[in-house]
């Protein structure tokens, strides 16, 4: 019998040293042939503007901070996404909805039927090229839950303290998106600082915060208002359609094959999605509510998705799951959340290789 399955699509920054190589994991040649030829369409596009291809990039001996820049991190990561998405075994999974975090969202509308490849690559590389030629203020990264993955109110008051003194110091700030137990913040260039100093020192696992995200602006908020007008001057014409499986997006709405106005999806995507903060918890606890999946297939590159959505479930205590440990027994006995970032993990989920 098929599982009930919620797919996720991350973010850009998801691919890192670790995942170099992706492309060329096992796989299905007959599953992946029309992504083949999509990537080859975006690298011919990519060569004569001068950037790194894709193929390059995943096929380096050594990471680059390059690969980070806009313009290269999400034709990268979205490939990594397809390439996921078209391995995964359909006679095993029933797909009920499908969301994402941040740049996730426009993979999340080819996973969904929203697109064909091409135009999502068109989606993708606009999008992640508009910042091209400079980066527009920053966003930092700071933990909101302890060791075991509980939520720490004083994490809390913490975040909104910081924001209130950079803002009262005549800067933009805010939230930029609520990942879990992860506040994902944003500032102007010159509020970057202060946001940092502001936040106390914090500790999660080996990392230590407050954390800027490398090469990132400050997405989801409303200094991409320029970005906004381009893509919708741009993007605007691509050819929108409903969904095939639901889609939930970063407010937690659905968006459904038979109640879905294709040009209000695409004002969502190139305007409230730019401009206003994403809440990738709503999405996660609708996905919860609303299908009561049997489990979560994180697509890749990486897994970072998982931390995010286990925070959630704990918060929740879906199905018993309290703290840390229990959701790491669980994962042991029958897993909540397959990531295809590992590789024991995708194989319960993928089709097998040629």
């Amino acid at each position: 019998m098929s599982k009930a399955v919620v797919v996720l699509c991350p973010g850009r920054g998801s691919y890192t040293a670790s995942e170099l190589g992706y492309l060329s994991r096992p796989a299905p040649a007959a599953a992946l042939v029309e992504l083949t030829a999509a990537i080859d369409r975006s690298d011919g596009l990519r060569t004569a503007r001068g950037d790194q291809t894709i193929r390059a990039m995943d096929g380096a001996r050594k990471f680059s901070a390059e690969f980070f820049r806009g313009e290269n991190a999400a034709g990268l990561t979205f490939a990594c996404t397809a390439f996921d998405f078209l391995r995964l075994d359909r006679t095993e999974l029933d797909i009920v909805a499908v969301g994402g975090n941040s740049m996730g969202w426009y993979s999340a509308l080819f996973a969904a039927g929203v697109f064909g490849l091409d135009d999502a690559f068109d989606l993708v590389e606009t999008m992640g090229g508009m910042t091209q030629n400079g980066r527009v203020g920053g966003q930092v990264i700071y933990p909101l839950v302890d060791d075991e993955w509980h939520a720490e109110p004083e994490r809390a008051a913490a975040v909104a303290t910081a924001l209130e003194h950079v803002r009262a110091a005549g800067h933009q700030a805010g939230w930029s998106i609520r990942y879990g137990g992860y506040a994902v913040l944003w500032a102007d260039q010159d509020g970057l600082a202060p946001l940092l100093e502001e936040l106390p020192p914090a500790t999660s696992g080996t990392t230590k915060y407050p954390l800027e995200l490398p090469g990132h602006s400050a997405f989801h908020s409303p200094l991409m208002l320029p970005i906004s007008e381009r893509a919708l001057d741009q993007l605007s014409s691509l050819p929108w359609r409903p969904p095939e499986v639901p889609l939930i997006d970063g407010r937690g709405d659905r968006w459904t094959p038979l109640g879905t106005d294709p040009a209000a999806l695409c004002r969502y995507t190139l305007a409230a999605q730019v401009l206003e903060a994403y809440d990738f918890g709503a999405a996660v606890r609708v996905a919860l509510r609303e299908y009561a999946p049997d489990a979560f297939v994180l697509l890749g590159p990486g897994d970072a998705l998982g931390a995010a959505v286990a925070h959630i479930l704990i918060a929740e205590r879906w199905q018993g799951i309290d703290s840390r440990d229990a959701f790491i027994e669980r994962q042991q006995d029958d897993p909540l959340l397959i990531s295809l970032g590992r590789t024991e993990q995708a194989a319960l989920v993928t089709l097998p290789a040629d």
